[in-house]
């Protein structure tokens, strides 16, 4: 079990180290119990991706006040809501070493199954168990091409990213689905309701992001995952099931991107093959701005929510600055590629040290 104690080690670097705390707890009593990993927390990367949102966030409402509005900072939130629950699932597969492209495809595919099922008079938590299901099953299939048929995970989920996308032209016919049956209205409220005036896809972010908080942090499989991305070898003579436990990690993706797919559907009243597509760049870059190593083993789904609110912030400041929607996409083709050049950064200044 020493590697998943190796993986518990990891996450510490975002989320503190509660073994660390309980032995200093002997010298100065309950204050000192806290004053390492407070100190750690200061000195990662997760506390330094704050520190930088935060001045992102002040700076942009300097420049353009609306920001600050409630109601605008709702909308933003709304709007990487989608992103940031469906990198919950994709840190999953990142921390174990693998990638998962398909899943702003499958996002799109699980909302028009859902959709089209309630087109066509299914009723609403059947249809959306389907549609939840169908993108579990389709990251299952990916974790089984990577695990037993040695696939790199490039290969198989940029297949399913295609295969996806095209089974969603297939039901459609190319023509969105825009009416869903008699529980229409029900459908519709999931993704446009508030409770006590907050949207509810950020509701359901916030709710995502805390059950992968205590997932990884707080059980054994959740260790095991940093365990297999920090030494997958060791872990498999360990006797830990390598194998199984990144086939749920890929199923677990796929599962998360259908809920967040079946949930955008339902805020756009619209089933489309569009929805979601490209949106698996976002989720990547938004994963690994906030922490999680693209070499597997580190990271936090606290920092996911960070790296997401990161991109959401900026593309809401450029619409408020009034830059143009052509620039925007250059824009965030840079911050991605300075995500992935700040991940390899990190890398070697943890080698060199």
């Amino acid at each position: 079990m020493n590697e998943i104690e190796k993986g518990d080690d990891n996450l510490s670097n975002g989320s503190g180290n509660h073994s660390a705390s309980s032995q200093s707890t002997g010298g100065g009593g309950l204050n000192n119990s806290y004053r390492l990993p407070l100190s750690q927390f200061v000195r990662s990367y997760e506390f330094g991706i704050t520190v930088a949102f935060g001045m992102l966030f002040t700076l942009i409402g300097i420049f353009a006040p609306r920001f600050w509005k409630i109601s605008n900072l709702l909308r933003v939130a709304r709007s990487f809501s989608f992103i940031a629950a469906t990198g919950v699932g994709e840190a999953l597969v990142i921390i174990t070493g693998g990638i998962d492209l398909s899943v702003g495809s499958l996002m799109g595919f699980a909302g028009i199954l859902t959709g089209w099922l309630l087109h066509n008079g299914m009723s609403l938590w059947l249809a959306i168990l389907i549609g939840l299901l169908s993108g579990a099953a389709a990251g299952l299939v990916s974790g089984i091409l990577v695990t037993k048929a040695n696939m790199p995970p490039l290969i198989p989920t940029l297949g399913m990213l295609s295969i996806a996308y095209s089974a969603g032209l297939v039901i459609t016919q190319g023509i969105p689905i825009t009416t869903f049956g008699p529980q229409e209205d029900l459908f519709v409220s999931l993704g446009s309701g508030f409770i006590l005036g907050i949207p509810n896809p950020v509701i359901y972010m916030l709710l995502m992001v805390l059950f992968g908080w205590i997932f990884l942090r707080k059980t054994p499989l959740g260790h095991a995952l940093y365990a297999i991305g920090g030494n997958e070898e060791a872990c498999a003579l360990t006797g830990i099931s390598v194998d199984r436990i990144k086939m749920f990690a890929y199923a677990a993706s796929g599962f998360i991107a259908s809920m967040s797919g079946i949930l955008l559907t339902s805020r756009l009243s619209l089933g489309d093959a569009s929805n979601g597509r490209g949106n698996e760049l976002d989720v990547i870059a938004a994963v690994v701005i906030g922490g999680v190593s693209l070499a597997g083993g580190r990271g936090s789904v606290a920092g996911v929510l960070v790296g997401a609110a990161i991109m959401g912030v900026i593309r809401n400041a450029m619409v408020l600055l009034g830059i143009s929607s052509f620039l925007q996409g250059i824009v965030i083709g840079f911050i991605i590629i300075f995500a992935v050049l700040l991940d390899r950064v990190r890398r070697w200044l943890t080698s060199s040290d």
